[in-house]
């Protein structure tokens, strides 16, 4: 994040730039008393007549019983990692929506996206109308960026759709949630603390809401996006003038290891120049990370995996040091992702780890990562049995393959050592050939069932490693 100073430089040109901030430096300068506000006075000739939307309300989806019962859900499973919402204030939304169940509230994507999240956590006990709910926030979330004043708890609307997306849909639905929700933090000023608020916000600013759940709010969806970006090879919102301090640590809120753990995670944006001792640092930092809940540990591991993918770049020889840490904390994420499979929670990374591991344990290709593939694909297996959706057995299928290439490799190379033993030593040299026969492979591209089938292709696990696209991209 910028520094305090870069930090002012910024916003005295960004309100410096804002035609819509000038009429009010000017009035202040000529009658503080009579200055009018920061408004798009001038922006254009006026918006057209538009007529107003019909939404469904909630009301009509779920009763007040079962909302509680999954703000429940919510609160045991979600809010322990993402922490940005105040439990008695949420309940206290959830009584007052409820006694008034004729009117659209414009806290109700909040309330839906809360119901959502606490069903898809809830083990199998999912409401039948998550489905309805979900897109009931999604109409109302769409129409946040033509209305005159962007309001805080759209942000944080968008924050648990973005948490639903990830945990639910396609890499490129994730990543334009996170970056939805970054420009509503911007447009509610809400990356600034509230004694620096920038001239520019304030006519969104929303001050009246507590500082750390309004860091919460900041931070969260930071890390949401940039660990997104980072993993989808796309580009993150970097927003200026960011004065937003880190929320304190507090009982039964995981929130403060989160971003620590991000911290560590900003070494590995791309435009960061690093060197290899800049990775293994980062990795130490990782390693001594005391963290209280398996999905950070997932995180961790991920992070850890992401750590090798770089320093493969970075660095032609990698210690069996540096190796050896990689498989322990990756062995940490593998257990961490059983766990929670046995508790039917649907957290991203138990997929995203298990499988990025193997792959990983298969480019290392040494005695010690291969005695791990094993266990892993074990692991895998078994967490597919917990999960059983057409992505994940995908996704089996897929490791399984890349298992069978490896082996098929290994064999062939076995082979050639075995041919070249039995080899007739007194054979006459001169009608052998001087170099090997080119190799050629079918060209595979498609369904997991054609990489079964190449037993004779020799699989180039630093071009695999090294591709920074989604394996599993699905539409929206």
């Amino acid at each position: 994040m910028a520094n305090g100073r870069t930090t002012s430089v910024d916003q005295e040109k960004m309100e410096a730039n804002s035609g819509t901030a000038f009429p009010h430096l000017l009035g202040m300068r000529l009658n503080p008393q009579s200055a009018p506000k920061v408004h798009g006075f001038s922006w254009n000739l006026g918006p057209r007549d538009e007529p107003a939307q019909a939404f469904t309300n909630i009301t009509t989806m779920i009763s007040a019983r079962e909302m509680e019962d999954l703000v429940t859900h919510y609160l045991k499973k979600i809010h322990p990692l993402y922490a940005i919402l105040d439990p008695d204030t949420l309940h206290q939304k959830v009584v007052e929506r409820w006694e008034v169940v004729h009117a659209i509230d414009s806290y109700d994507p909040v309330l839906c996206m809360v119901a959502a999240l606490g069903s898809l956590f809830s083990g199998h006990n999912a409401h039948p109308n998550e489905n309805a709910m979900v897109q009931c926030a999604k109409e109302m979330l769409e129409t946040t960026c033509i209305r005159k004043e962007a309001l805080l708890h759209h942000a944080t609307a968008w924050l648990l759709r973005t948490l639903y997306l990830r945990s639910t849909n396609s890499p490129h639905a994730s990543w334009m949630a996170s970056c939805s929700t970054m420009h509503m933090i911007e447009a509610t000023g809400a990356h600034q603390d509230p004694d620096l608020v920038s001239l520019v916000y304030s006519d969104t600013a929303h001050v009246s809401v507590g500082e750390e759940s309004h860091r919460r709010l900041f931070w969260v969806a930071t890390v949401l996006n940039s660990w997104i970006s980072y993993e989808y090879g796309r580009s993150r919102v970097l927003l200026r003038g960011v004065s937003c301090k880190t929320p304190l640590p507090r009982p039964g809120d995981f929130t403060s290891e989160l971003i620590a753990l991000y911290q560590i995670s900003e070494r590995l944006d791309p435009d960061q120049p690093n060197r290899a001792s800049d990775l293994e640092d980062a990795l130490t930092r990782l390693e001594r990370l005391t963290l209280s809940h398996d999905a950070l540990v997932l995180s961790q591991s991920n992070v850890a995996l992401t750590i090798y993918r770089r320093l493969r770049v970075a660095s032609p020889n990698i210690s069996s040091d540096i190796l050896t840490r990689i498989i322990r904390l990756g062995n940490d994420g593998l257990d961490a992702a059983v766990r929670i499979a046995m508790e039917r929670c649907p957290w991203w990374h138990v997929a995203n780890v298990p499988f990025q591991f193997i792959c990983i344990l298969l480019a290392m290709d040494s005695r010690e990562s291969l005695s791990q593939v094993g266990p892993a694909l074990r692991s895998f297996r078994a967490i597919a049995r917990y999960f059983s959706t057409s992505m994940l057995h995908t996704a089996l299928e897929t490791i399984e393959s890349l298992v069978r290439l490896s082996q098929n490799k290994k064999e062939r190379d076995l082979a050639l050592l075995r041919e070249s033993m039995q080899a007739d030593a007194s054979g006459s040299l001169e009608h052998m050939p001087l170099t090997a026969p080119p190799f050629s492979a079918a060209s595979w591209t498609g369904t997991t069932s054609d990489i079964a089938s190449l037993g004779n292709f020799d699989w180039d696990w630093t071009a695999f490693l090294e591709n920074q696209g989604p394996l599993f991209d699905e539409g929206a």
